[in-house]
């Protein structure tokens, strides 16, 4: 029991790791005052193997210290809100069974795009710029579930691995 706490505790601290360095270092800015950044594959990923808390950490800390280091602190409450629920309900999806890996990666990042498109209509108050931001989400989301779905089967072969009793 001690040794499942521990690893989740691992792989969750690395996903929040990856996440903020993906989402920190390797962003596009877009004409709306937001970002679109490789983060999100992560944020999938990691919440495929992990249990919901774990996945709402990593995808709201990871995301979130991103936005306040990237000088983005105005998304962050509402990063940490939408991220955090998206790996949340990616892994409540997932553990429920496995064949759902692909449908919850979409409606984690169906909640993802418009999650940005309200937060971004309210920050620019105007929904017409809102709409602005959705075309580079679904961009954002879809490279994500690319890289969440051929780094899977690595992740899996490591966190199934045998664990070694000392």
């Amino acid at each position: 029991m001690k040794q499942e706490y521990t690893r989740e505790l691992v792989f969750g601290a690395l996903g929040i790791a990856l996440v903020f360095i993906s989402t920190m270092f390797l962003k596009l800015p877009n004409s709306i005052g937001g970002y679109l950044n490789l983060g999100d594959g992560f944020i999938l990923l990691f919440s495929g193997f992990l249990g919901p808390f774990a996945s709402f950490m990593v995808g709201g800390a990871g995301s979130a210290f991103a936005d306040i280091a990237g000088g983005y602190a105005t998304y962050a409450i509402a990063t940490i809100i939408i991220k955090g629920t998206e790996g949340l309900l990616i892994s409540v999806l997932i553990h429920k069974s496995a064949r759902l890996r692909l449908p919850a990666y979409l409606f984690g990042s169906l909640l993802m795009i418009i999650g940005y498109y309200i937060t971004d209509s309210f920050l620019n108050a105007s929904w017409a710029v809102g709409i602005v931001g959705i075309p580079g989400n679904i961009i954002q989301a879809a490279v994500g579930i690319l890289i969440a779905l051929a780094a899977a089967p690595f992740v899996k072969q490591l966190k199934d691995r045998p664990r070694e009793i000392e």
